[in-house]
């Protein structure tokens, strides 16, 4: 099928984030004793935007509000990385160039808050690649759930079957097959599932493979 738009995901799949905010929710979560394996604990989080988080916190934290303060607190450790440790991930750029040079708008679908993501992709000098952005702040529901990725299809007047979303998280590819897009995993910190797998248009070792995979699929 023609591939007329492509939507990415960020953290672990343009930017080597996921990492970072593994680091951080366990450097808050372990003194807290909350969780047996925080950074095993921390897999189930990737993909979510905030209110998604905030209400997975509620499983062994029943006051909101205490879990916005753990929330907080990983989110400010987690800019204290940034400042130091941000990397764009291997092969993003190439693909960048590529699809640019396809002719084939980019837009960026994070469940990262807007301006937070734009200032990460201004910072790593990708911010221009792309069309427009939607962070997890600009949408009722967060990942898995299709809107994000249904809202950018709108946005970009684009049928969602017709988009190609490039994710690495299950929360990610479960809201790109939800919403009838056409699916990449790229895995990060999560390896490729069997219960999705079959969905998926392909799932690739690194984004390096990406180009040489998209010219030789065929439509």
């Amino acid at each position: 099928m023609q591939i007329e738009a492509i939507l990415w995901d960020m953290d672990g799949v343009l930017l080597d984030t996921e990492r970072l905010c593994q680091q951080a929710f366990v450097e808050v979560n372990t003194p807290l004793h909350l969780f047996d394996n925080p950074a095993q604990s921390y897999l189930e989080t990737i993909g979510l935007n905030r209110d998604s988080t905030l209400q997975w916190y509620t499983k062994v934290e029943p006051s909101l509000a205490q879990c916005e303060r753990y929330y907080g607190a990983v989110r400010d450790r987690l800019l204290e990385l940034i400042e130091t440790d941000l990397q764009v991930k291997p092969g993003v750029e190439q693909a960048l160039t590529y699809f640019k040079q396809q002719g084939l708008p980019q837009m960026v679908v994070t469940s990262s808050h807007s301006e937070q993501a734009r200032l990460k992709l201004e910072r790593t000098g990708l911010l221009d690649y792309f069309t427009a952005l939607i962070g997890g702040d600009q949408v009722s529901c967060g990942k898995p759930h299709p809107e994000p990725y249904l809202a950018a299809a709108s946005l970009l007047n684009v049928s969602p079957e017709h988009c190609l979303v490039i994710e690495d998280s299950a929360n990610g590819v479960k809201a790109g097959l939800a919403a009838g897009a056409q699916v990449v995993h790229v895995p990060d910190l999560l390896a490729t599932s069997n219960d999705w797998r079959d969905q998926l248009a392909v799932a690739l070792d690194s984004l390096a493979l990406l180009p040489d995979w998209f010219a030789g699929r065929g439509e």
